[in-house]
Parts: structure tokens; C-alpha cells; sequence
């Protein structure tokens, strides 16, 4: 008989390259998104204890501590926030606000963008803090 000699088996291992292809492309995807998803304002929020996590309305006022408002991240002048809002809630179902005011920021100072904020026609008026 002839001796072809014995079975050598062959080794079983995992291939782990597509898998860590994968890691990677997801690893990218995140980051950009990330990126890209909501540019943010430098802002120092007050802390709340007692604040309800809440998913934020589209339309966003912000305040920062020299004196600058934004609506959407976009500068605006105090002057020109009433107009503005007013036509960014034409024909909207909804007339829902978030207002983000940096901690340093005097309370009247907020007082007076909430005013401005109900004469553009918001109605309903959240203000933004930082959960603890």
C-alpha cells in the first residue's frame, strides 16, 4: 500500500480583517458626524438639579456673557430678533423655543430676550441648563 502520510489538519482560525474594517469605517463615520451634526456655541450653562431632560424644540435663542444673541447659531441684533422670529414661525404648527443663556449673563438681560421672544410669537419658551 502506498503511505501518502498522515492527515495534517488544517488550522482553524478567525479571519479578523474585515471585521476590523469595519470597526474603522464606523469609527470615521461617527467622528464626522459628530462634527458636522450641531455646531455649538462657546457657552457656560447654569447647572440644574431639578431640570427635565427634554428633546430640544428647532428653534434656538442663545445668550452669551458679552452680550451677543444668536438665533441658530447665526448672530443676530436684539433689534432684529423679534422680526426674525416671527417669520422663522410663519406657517409652523408649533411655536416652541429653547433659549440658552450663559451662566455670567443678568437675569434681566434674560427677561428682556424672553420678551422679545413672545413679541416674534414664540409661545412656548425653554430655557436650557446643564443636568447634573
Amino acid at each position: 500500500m502506498i503511505d501518502f502520510g498522515g492527515h495534517v489538519p488544517k488550522r482553524k482560525t478567525l479571519d479578523l480583517t474585515p471585521m476590523i474594517d469595519v470597526v474603522f469605517l464606523l469609527l470615521i463615520f461617527f467622528m464626522l458626524t459628530s462634527i458636522f451634526g450641531r455646531p455649538m456655541l462657546p457657552l457656560n450653562l447654569p447647572e440644574s438639579e431639578t431640570g427635565n431632560i427634554a428633546e430640544e424644540p428647532g428653534l434656538s435663542v442663545t445668550l452669551l456673557q458679552d452680550g451677543t444673541l444668536h438665533l441658530d447659531n447665526e448672530p443676530i441684533r436684539r433689534e432684529d430678533l423679534a422680526a426674525a422670529l416671527s417669520k422663522a414661525f410663519e406657517g409652523a404648527p408649533n411655536r416652541e423655543l429653547s433659549l440658552r443663556a450663559d451662566q455670567g449673563v443678568l437675569f434681566g438681560e434674560v427677561v428682556k430676550v424672553m420678551d422679545l421672544s413672545k413679541k416674534g410669537g414664540a409661545e412656548e419658551i425653554s430655557v436650557v441648563t446643564e443636568a447634573l
